[in-house]
């Protein structure tokens, strides 16, 4: 059985952006924070119940009282029913009873699916509509991200610091995540690396060689098989967690 696992958080404290190797959930039991993600911000609280997707970067900023969090990585076998796909997106949920959802954590992780769907899925943090857009252009148009932010009457100046607030990563950075995001889905599909290297938007395969590396720890290559791979069957040493001494963060 896959064992869950608390972490805790002090006041103020700031969790830079980073990444799990593997897919987890994460349930808040005290104090309050703000998750940072290309999926936008993410307000949690005690209840709060989040699927984070392999390889997930996201960073964290916890309220004046801390927070603490019973977190359980996601498997067919230990929480059957619950999408444990790295192309999955990060979601959030509402508890209806707390103590209920930690004892699914504790001792009943193959009750997940069954709590899930008994749970209030929470709606998207509102942001200026700009932001949406302009991370929509950077993922489809290569000119400059400046240029674009320009063409949305904002200075590239104010987008930087606003992205950075409501993402927690630069423009630069969240392009790359997007591309990445993609690349990670396409590596499951019957596709030549250079071809994997181009629909997710790469330059060519060097750069996403680089970019899963850095995020992954591993070559396109290996991350594959991984992927492919059952989660059971993986062969640990072949990818880190990010949040292991030593290892990148996201960039």
């Amino acid at each position: 059985m896959t064992a869950a696992y608390r972490t805790r958080h002090e006041r103020n404290a700031t969790l830079a952006t980073h990444r799990h190797r593997e897919p987890y959930a994460a349930l808040v039991l005290d104090g309050d924070y703000t998750e940072a993600s290309l999926d936008g911000p993410l307000p949690c609280a005690p209840g709060t119940l989040v699927l984070h997707p392999a390889f997930h970067a996201h960073g964290d900023r916890f309220g004046r009282s801390g927070a603490s969090a019973i977190n359980l990585e996601l498997s067919q076998a230990a929480t059957p029913g619950v999408a444990a796909d790295p192309a999955f997106a990060a979601r959030a949920w509402r508890v209806h009873d707390l103590n209920e959802a930690r004892e699914v954590f504790e001792r009943a992780p193959r009750r997940l699916a069954e709590l899930l769907a008994c749970a209030q899925p929470l709606p998207a943090a509102a942001l200026p509509d700009w932001q949406g857009e302009l991370l929509r252009r950077m993922d489809q148009d290569e000119r400059e991200i400046a240029e674009l932010a320009r063409e949305l009457g904002v200075s590239a100046e104010h987008a930087s610091r606003a992205l950075g607030r409501s993402f927690g990563m630069s423009p630069r950075a969240l392009r790359r995540e997007a591309r990445w995001r993609r690349a990670l889905r396409l590596l499951a599909a019957p596709m030549a690396l250079a071809d994997v290297a181009a629909a997710a938007g790469f330059a060519d395969q060097s750069h996403l060689h680089k970019v899963v590396v850095a995020h992954a720890g591993c070559t396109p290559l290996q991350l594959r098989r991984q992927v492919l791979a059952p989660v059971e069957g993986r062969v640990e040493a072949k990818i880190k967690c990010v949040q292991d001494p030593g290892a990148a963060r996201a960039a």
